[in-house]
């Protein structure tokens, strides 16, 4: 066994050292069972990938073609995972294990780490084909007995049980958001977590430092693959995200107000403190009580600092104030000017400056009426 490992380690110390920008090494510890051509092969398909995510030309002859445009968006958002602070190569990449899981293929792990300060883990499949090696990420893998049905315009994949009605409700916002905005509507694949950090590990991220403690989100990985939050079946917000970016330059994005008419449109994202993700009616009304109870606030205030006040509620931070009066005056941009003064919305611009020029443009409502004119939307809908 030790000459068995000490003859794989020799071989793959020289060929990694035969490619002077190897891109990681391997732990002291390492052991593979496979053949040493095979290995070998591994070893070296992966540092030719790793080294194209890092010139930011990926490799595709290296990618699995099954689930091409998923594999291909999963490795090149691998790209400066060695950074900590904007520090190229801060972390320095050490292959840790590899083992087989089923003919001819095999799970890799890679941890980012500098001394003892890990900065990632990442798990890879590994496919040995004929001609040569491609890699994948290990999704597919990690579900394969996992459920699968489809509602409508998405396909949904769990271990259990989905909520069917709140999928079909999905189906219709998306539906109506994609019609709304005159674009096609999108079909999904949407994967059922429980919190941010299981999103992360189906997709082979067992460890993430700039993640750590993140569990209120969800997560989507282009083109059409989407990890609910807190595995609700409604991933309307971010979708209408998705279709804003088609119709305002991707840089130009005015956070509150598109973020408002996601909460108008489609709902809060995040969940509360029990059950799904709230919807802008259900959060009006706990926006109307704190109101009664705070008849001194200043509604400009709450827009513009967004402070944590309506966790007593039951809506917790990261539920947001500002994005409820923001969907409030999406609802009343709608009412008098239809979608083509959402489209004029959603192009406005970064930054309140922008959305307070286009509010008082198309319903009249600015800095110095805020407080009036938004009262007024709040009480009389």
């Amino acid at each position: 066994m030790k000459t068995k490992l000490l003859t794989i380690s020799l071989l793959l110390v020289i060929s990694l050292c035969a490619n002077c920008q190897s891109q990681f090494k391997l732990c002291k510890e390492f052991y593979s069972a496979l053949p040493d051509s095979l290995t070998n092969k591994i070893i070296n398909s992966l540092d030719k990938l790793l080294i194209s995510i890092d010139n930011s030309q990926l490799d595709t002859t290296l990618v699995d073609t099954k689930d091409k445009e998923l594999n291909r968006n999963f490795f090149s958002h691998l790209k400066g995972v060695d950074e900590k602070d904007t520090i190229p190569h801060y972390f320095q990449a050490q292959l840790i294990n590899r083992y087989p899981v089923e003919d001819n293929q095999y799970l890799l792990t890679m941890s980012y780490q500098k001394e003892e300060e890990i900065g990632r883990i990442f798990t890879f499949l590994v496919n040995n084909q004929k001609t040569n090696i491609t890699f994948a990420n290990p999704l597919k893998y990690n579900t394969k007995f996992w459920k699968t049905t489809t509602i409508g315009t998405a396909t949904y994949y769990y271990p259990d049980t989905i909520d069917t009605k709140r999928a079909e409700l999905f189906n219709q916002k998306n539906i109506s958001m994609a019609r709304n905005l005159n674009l096609p509507v999108r079909n999904w694949d949407i994967y059922m977590c429980r919190n941010f950090q299981e999103a992360l590990q189906l997709q082979g991220c067992m460890y993430d430092f700039s993640r750590i403690g993140v569990y209120n989100s969800g997560y989507i990985m282009d083109p059409k693959t989407l990890f609910t939050c807190m595995n609700d079946e409604d991933f309307s917000h971010d979708v209408l995200h998705i279709y804003a970016s088609q119709i305002r330059e991707r840089p130009q994005r005015n956070a509150n107000g598109e973020c408002g008419l996601a909460y108008y449109w489609g709902n809060a994202y995040h969940a509360r403190t029990v059950g799904k993700s709230p919807e802008l009616d259900e959060l009006v009304t706990a926006l109307q009580y704190y109101l009664k109870s705070h008849e001194e606030v200043s509604l400009l205030e709450l827009f513009e600092k967004s402070p944590n006040i309506l966790a007593e509620y039951g809506y917790p931070w990261p539920i947001h104030i500002n994005r409820i009066i923001s969907g409030i005056i999406c609802r009343e941009v709608e009412k008098q000017k239809g979608t083509e003064g959402i489209n004029e919305l959603l192009k406005c611009g970064r930054g309140n400056d922008n959305l307070f020029k286009t509010t008082e443009k198309l319903i009249g409502i600015n800095r110095d009426n805020f407080n009036e004119e938004v009262y007024k939307l709040i009480f009389i809908q």
